[in-house]
């Protein structure tokens, strides 16, 4: 077994989610408990960032700098298979 992808996650305030971000993160853990190790959005270790946003406004991409590291917008529970493929992908991260 190689070493863990490891992701950060960034979640929105949560003021007007419209899905559960916490437990679509969860749900992602369950699945590939072993492939991913996922961290704080500030961890300096970074290899890919999920932006976990409650709805459409995507707060949670705000002051984000997009050049810093591959990232992953999420604002809705529809965008859950994608970013599984993303996630998944060969190159290890995908197109956001």
């Amino acid at each position: 077994m190689g070493a863990k992808k490891k992701i950060g996650v960034k979640y929105c305030g949560g003021c007007n989610p419209s899905y559960e971000r916490v437990e679509m993160v969860e749900r992602i853990k369950f699945r590939f408990n072993d492939q991913f190790l996922f961290l704080r959005h500030d961890d300096p270790e970074l290899e890919v960032m999920v932006l976990m946003s409650g709805c459409q406004r995507a707060c949670a991409c705000r002051d984000w700098n997009p050049k810093a590291i591959p990232h992953y917008s999420v604002t809705g529970e529809n965008d859950f298979e994608n970013l599984i493929g993303w996630l998944t992908s060969p190159s290890g991260k995908g197109d956001s």
